[in-house]
């Protein structure tokens, strides 16, 4: 195994290889929260909360209460594309994980909240790709009041912060999931569900979900 992991290092270009040591070095240096005696230690159990607000199962199951206790139909509609959404970020990030194959950093503590065995990878970061995704999705398809989105902001920016200080993620994995959510957001933005398609498609679930008349 350890020659296998040294021939697919060996077979990284040069400038690759510089380039990941520069990411693994940068991001040892920033890990100030992996553990509770790290320079930045106290402000981990906060970084740890940042973490769980941020987890798929919470925010997939609160957009299927959402549909299933609102009675507006843009309501719904709002929700199952964002719903929609996070299914694609999910799938797109284990797949990319299991493609990728990157090891966390080695000061990660593999403490976090409900995790598969995929979680074991780093790369690309799923909670920071989610942060963005939503960021986008809640600043750009609402209608908020501007306390509330720079409320969103400065969430979306602390959840990605925190995957690098928690020593969750090289600082690489990081960047890659803000561009992977970006891009995720302008996909879903294209083949958004109106309200007429969001009920089409509710419909197949649950005669009950929509009034039909």
């Amino acid at each position: 195994m350890q020659d296998k992991n040294q021939k697919s290092k060996d077979s990284l270009h040069p400038l690759l290889q510089i380039l990941k040591k520069i990411d693994v070095e940068l991001s040892n240096s920033l890990s100030l929260s992996a553990t509770p005696t790290s320079p930045l230690g106290q402000l981990r159990p906060y970084m740890k909360w940042l973490e769980i607000s941020c987890h798929g199962v919470p925010w997939l199951g609160g957009c299927l209460v959402c549909i299933w206790l609102s009675s507006n139909p843009e309501t719904k509609s709002f929700f199952l594309n964002l719903f929609l959404g996070l299914v694609l970020d999910i799938m797109l990030v284990a797949i990319l994980k299991a493609s990728i194959r990157r090891k966390r950093p080695t000061s990660n503590t593999m403490d976090m909240f409900m995790t598969v065995s995929i979680d074991k990878l780093s790369c690309p970061s799923g909670h920071t790709s989610r942060a963005i995704f939503l960021g986008y999705i809640f600043t750009h398809e609402c209608a908020l009041w501007l306390p509330f989105t720079v409320i969103i902001v400065a969430w979306c920016i602390a959840v990605c912060i925190s995957r690098v200080l928690l020593g969750r993620h090289h600082v690489g994995d990081m960047l890659f999931g803000v561009v992977l959510g970006y891009i995720e957001y302008n996909f879903l933005s294209w083949i958004w569900l109106n309200s007429e398609s969001a009920q089409y498609f509710l419909g197949f679930f649950s005669s009950d979900l929509y009034d039909m008349e």
